[in-house]
């Protein structure tokens, strides 16, 4: 029988990761992290969890077409200058396998950054 998992919001979770003010769009300054009892890593499930809000206002968003040898990362810091807003892009484009590149051609929305804000403030109510 599995134990249930203990859950941390986001003060103890800084604390124990000595994660600074400044990161404020890390994973683990916005969704709920848990770790196993008895266990080494944390984790945290936001597919289950969270509604994304569909972009669908052509002001919000950026079309864009995977190249070869794109990865979420190197995307994310296209068109951010940063990479760890990785996830957002494949969340918002329903894609939930993140551990394989896109393949070459995909077509996805990128929001745009003066929306990002938005779509992350939208995400914190649901917590």
């Amino acid at each position: 029988m599995t134990e249930e998992a203990i859950s941390y919001n986001k003060y103890e979770i800084q604390s124990l990761l000595n994660i600074d003010h400044a990161t404020e769009f890390r994973l683990e300054r916005i969704f709920r992290v848990y770790k196993q009892v008895g266990g080494e890593h944390f984790y945290y499930n936001i597919l289950k969890k969270i509604q994304f809000p569909e972009i669908t206002a052509k002001s919000t968003y950026t079309k864009y077409y995977t190249k070869p040898g794109d990865m979420w990362s190197l995307i994310s810091y296209a068109h951010y200058g940063r990479t760890d807003l990785w996830w957002l892009i494949a969340m918002l484009n329903n894609i939930s396998n993140t551990f394989i590149p896109p393949p070459p051609g995909t077509y996805l929305k990128i929001p745009v950054p003066g929306y990002v804000r938005s779509v992350v403030d939208s995400i914190k109510a649901q917590i």
